[in-house]
C-alpha cells in the first residue's frame, strides 16, 4: 500500500511538472505568435504613415520647376544590366511665355547640351542591376526624387502623423547606404523583456537614401493581446494543480486515518487485555472457597476488580462521547460548587506506578466558587493530571493554579516538570488516537483519547483550553471556562 502511494505521489508530481512545462512552452509559442502578429500590424501603420507623410510633401504648393527625365537600360560589357536614369529639372522663367507643359523632353535635352545650363539642371544616375529594371520602379523612382528635392524630409511631421495612429518610435533618422533599395523592410528585436523592431524605407531611390523608424513593441500591449487566454490558461491551471495538490493532501489523510485507526485497535486491545485479565483472576478467586475464607485477599481482589471495571467504564465513556462531533451535544449539569475540594479529590483518585515519586501542589490558599459541570469538570482535571505523570520522568512536580480574570472567567492552569511535548507533535495533540512516537516507543499505556477528550468537555463548557510547551522540560495546560451562568443553575444542554 505505501509503495502505491507513493507511486501516485512520484505520478502526481512528474504530472504538474509536465503540465506546467507544457503550458509554459505553449504560452511561449502563443506569445512568439501575438509578438509577430503585433509586429506586422505595426509595420503595416509605419509605411502607411511613411507613405501619408510623402503623400502629404506630394500635395504641397510646387514652384515653376517640371522635371523630365530618360531611362535607359542595356548590357554592359561584363554583362550586367547597366541602367541609366537622366532627370533635368527646368525653371520656367527660362521659356518666357512659352507653355511649359507642352515642351518635349527631346528639346530640354537639347538645350541643355546647347549651353542653356542655368535655368536647365541635370541629374543622372548610373547603377547596375542584378535584375531588369520595371516599368513601374523607374517613375516611383523619379516621383520620390522630386518630392524631396522640393520639398525635403523633415522628422516632425513624421512624428505628428505616427502619434495620431498612437505609434510613438525611439528614433526616426535618415541614412545613406551602398545599394539601390526599392521596398520597405522590417528587422526584428525579439528580447524577452523589450521586444522592438526598426522599419526602413527607401526615401529617396536615386540617391540611395533611407529613413529608418524604430519602435519599441512594449510589452504591456502583447500581453493585452494575450489576456483572455492568460486568464483562462491562468484559472484551468490553478484549479489542475490544486485538484493535484488536493488530491495528495486527501491521500495522506486517509492514510494517516488508517494508521491512527491501526493504532488504536493495537492499544486498545493491549489496555483491554489488563482489566479482563483481572475480572478474570477475580471470577477464579471466587471459585476457590478456601482463598474466599482469606478477607484481605478478598478485599484486594475486590478492589481491583472495581478499579479495573471504572477503568473499563472510563474507556467506554470517553468512546462514546469522542464521537459526538459537536460539543454543544454533550448532555451537562450545571451546578455551583467550590473548586478547592474537586481538586483534592482528582489528586487522591491519582493512582503513581510504584517507582515514580509524584508531587501535586494546589498553589492558592482561597478556595473558588465556580459553575459547570462537577462531574466533566472532574474528568478534564484528572485527564489532565493522569497525562501529567504519565509522560514524565521517576520524579514529576505537578502545580495547579486557578483564578479569574477581568472577564469573570475561570482560569485554571496544570503545570509540570514531564517530558513536554515536540514541536512536531504539537499540532497533533488534541487529534482522536493521536499517540506520539515516544510514547509508543516508551510502551505507554493509553489510546490517545485523553486530550481530545478534554477538548471536547472543555468546549462543552463554552470555554478553551490550550498549552505551552518546551521538550525535555515540562507543558502547562490553561483552561479557560466562562461563568455567566446563574447561581444554583441547574440545566441540561
Amino acid at each position: 500500500m505505501k509503495r502505491r502511494i507513493r507511486f501516485i505521489y512520484a505520478l502526481t508530481i512528474c504530472v504538474i511538472a509536465a503540465y506546467c512545462i507544457a503550458q509554459g512552452y505553449w504560452l511561449w509559442t502563443h506569445y512568439q505568435q501575438s509578438v509577430q502578429e503585433y509586429e506586422q500590424e505595426q509595420y503595416a501603420k509605419i509605411v502607411e504613415s511613411i507613405e501619408e507623410e510623402i503623400q502629404t510633401r506630394k500635395n504641397m504648393p510646387v514652384s515653376s520647376i517640371r522635371w523630365y527625365g530618360s531611362t535607359q537600360t542595356y548590357l554592359s560589357s561584363d554583362s550586367s544590366i547597366v541602367w541609366n536614369l537622366a532627370i533635368y529639372s527646368v525653371e520656367g522663367k527660362w521659356y518666357g511665355k512659352a507653355k511649359l507643359d507642352t515642351l518635349r523632353l527631346a528639346t530640354v535635352e537639347n538645350a541643355y547640351k546647347n549651353g542653356e545650363r542655368n535655368y536647365i539642371k541635370k541629374h543622372e544616375f548610373r547603377e547596375n542591376l542584378s535584375a531588369q529594371l520595371t516599368n513601374e520602379q523607374a517613375p516611383t523612382a523619379i516621383e520620390r526624387f522630386r518630392i524631396n528635392e522640393e520639398h525635403p524630409f523633415k522628422a516632425g511631421r513624421l512624428d505628428s502623423i505616427l502619434r495620431s495612429k498612437d505609434i510613438y518610435a525611439d528614433l526616426v533618422n535618415t541614412a545613406n547606404i551602398d545599394s539601390l533599395m526599392w521596398n520597405p523592410t522590417m528587422e526584428h528585436h525579439t528580447a524577452w523583456l523589450h521586444p522592438s523592431i526598426s522599419v526602413t524605407y527607401p526615401l529617396d531611390i536615386l540617391r540611395k537614401q533611407t529613413l529608418t523608424v524604430s519602435l519599441p513593441l512594449g510589452l504591456s500591449s502583447v500581453i493585452r493581446r494575450m489576456f483572455y487566454t492568460l486568464c483562462l490558461t491562468t484559472i484551468l491551471s490553478i484549479v489542475l494543480i490544486f485538484c493535484l495538490i488536493y488530491q495528495i493532501i486527501t491521500i495522506r489523510k486517509q492514510r494517516r486515518i488508517e494508521e491512527l485507526r491501526q493504532d488504536f485497535v493495537r492499544t486498545m486491545i493491549h489496555e483491554l487485555k489488563r482489566p479482563i485479565s483481572t475480572l478474570k483472576m477475580c471470577v477464579s478467586f471466587m471459585g476457590n472457597e478456601r482463598m474466599m475464607q482469606d478477607k484481605e485477599s478478598q478485599q484486594n481482589i475486590l478492589a481491583s476488580s472495581h478499579q479495573e471495571l471504572d477503568n473499563l467504564t472510563a474507556y467506554f465513556a470517553k468512546l462514546r462521547d469522542i464521537t459526538v462531533k459537536d460539543a454543544s451535544r454533550i448532555p451537562l449539569v450545571w451546578s455551583r460548587f467550590p473548586l478547592r475540594p474537586l481538586l483534592t479529590e482528582c489528586i487522591k483518585k491519582q493512582n503513581p506506578p510504584s517507582g515514580k515519586q509524584v508531587n501535586m501542589e494546589v498553589q492558592p490558599i482561597e478556595d473558588l466558587m465556580v459553575c459547570a459541570d462537577r462531574m466533566h469538570l472532574a474528568n478534564i482535571i484528572c485527564n489532565l493530571l493522569e497525562n501529567a505523570i504519565k509522560y514524565s520522568g521517576k520524579t514529576v512536580t505537578i502545580t495547579i493554579d486557578y483564578q479569574k480574570d477581568k472577564q469573570g472567567h475561570l482560569l485554571l492552569t496544570i503545570a509540570d516538570n514531564g517530558n513536554g511535548i515536540s514541536k512536531s507533535d504539537s499540532h497533533y495533540v488534541f487529534d482522536p488516537f493521536f499517540r506520539s512516537h515516544t510514547a509508543q516507543s516508551d510502551a505507554i499505556p493509553g489510546i490517545g483519547l485523553g486530550l481530545s477528550y478534554v477538548k471536547l468537555l472543555v468546549e462543552a463548557h463554552g470555554g478553551s483550553i490550550s498549552f505551552s510547551s518546551i521538550e525535555h522540560k515540562g507543558t502547562t495546560f490553561t483552561i479557560i471556562l466562562p461563568q455567566d451562568h446563574e447561581e444554583n443553575q441547574d440545566t441540561t444542554r
